[in-house]
């Protein structure tokens, strides 16, 4: 039985109300104003691209990133993949599509989930990938349920990282892994800069490499593979950006001109902190032992 100031994870009710009122930020800022932009400039694929070139279009560039995610990690037909902070499905239906694997895709935000099964379905690929709600902090989901549990730039939005971690480790079988890239603020950026580079995204906080690897051996994984992708993450908020202002006039009509401005100016500085070093982006593979 939990103990009586603890919930059936093992939170105290402090840090429960954090979780869902982060949880409730993040519903709402990916059902607002963000929809929009994410649909019509990122397209069903919103997640950070792997550049080849400077020149080259972001979604080529998040095809390669589903690519480069999948290639060492070893999925067959067999397998059963959580999808967890799916957006719009994109990775879900590719990992079906390139491996024939059974994706079981959720997200927090019931505008992607809709557009997902949308899309899905038009694709035919609705017999191999499901769509579901659910909060990564607490997976409605049995004990060592899935071969792999899958991320892309989601973890960002955790109030409880390690509780987060913990949960992946509990619905992946023995010997499962976990597949993830996330966006990091580097150990060393100023309180300021963090609040604002947060803000753009409504996180509650944003870890470095090294806070991953420690909570990753916390919840009993071993990490197999490491790769830096930083990069990348100016080239594609300098895409999104672009798009954005080139279209300023279509998007203030739709979701306003205070609106527009105040994503342009947070996209800038995502652009610039990127630049400067401050904001990383990794991928991780880690071994449930």
């Amino acid at each position: 039985m939990a103990n009586a100031k603890t919930d059936a994870r093992g939170s105290s009710p402090g840090l429960s109300d954090k979780i869902s009122s982060v949880v409730e930020e993040a519903q709402r800022y990916y059902d607002g104003a963000a929809d929009a932009i994410y649909r019509d400039i990122w397209g069903e694929n919103i997640h950070i691209g792997y550049f080849d070139s400077p020149d080259e279009s972001l979604q080529a560039a998040m095809r390669r990133s589903n690519e480069k995610m999948a290639e060492p990690a070893g999925l067959t037909t067999d397998h059963y993949v959580l999808d967890v902070g799916c957006g719009y499905g994109a990775l879900a239906r590719f990992l079906a599509q390139q491996f024939g694997c059974r994706v079981l895709a959720t997200n927090i935000s019931d505008k992607e989930l809709e557009w997902g099964r949308q899309l899905t379905a038009d694709q035919g690929l609705s017999d191999k990938v499901a769509f579901d709600w659910a909060d990564f902090h607490d997976l409605p989901y049995d004990d060592a349920t899935f071969d792999y549990y899958w991320s892309q730039e989601a973890f960002l939005h955790a109030a409880d990282k390690q509780r987060v971690l913990d949960e992946a480790a509990r619905v992946l079988k023995p010997g499962g892994s976990l597949v993830f890239t996330d966006l990091l603020v580097r150990s060393g950026t100023s309180a300021a800069d963090r609040e604002r580079i947060y803000d753009r995204v409504k996180s509650p906080d944003m870890w470095d490499r090294s806070d991953y690897i420690s909570a990753l051996g916390d919840a009993g994984f071993t990490v197999t593979r490491q790769e830096d992708w930083s990069d990348n993450v100016a080239p594609t908020y300098a895409f999104v950006r672009n798009q954005l202002e080139g279209r300023r006039d279509e998007f203030e009509s739709r979701i306003g001109k205070d609106v527009v401005d105040r994503t342009s100016t947070a996209l800038k500085f995502w652009v610039d902190s990127a630049n400067a070093g401050k904001i990383g982006w990794e991928y991780f593979i880690a071994r449930k032992d």
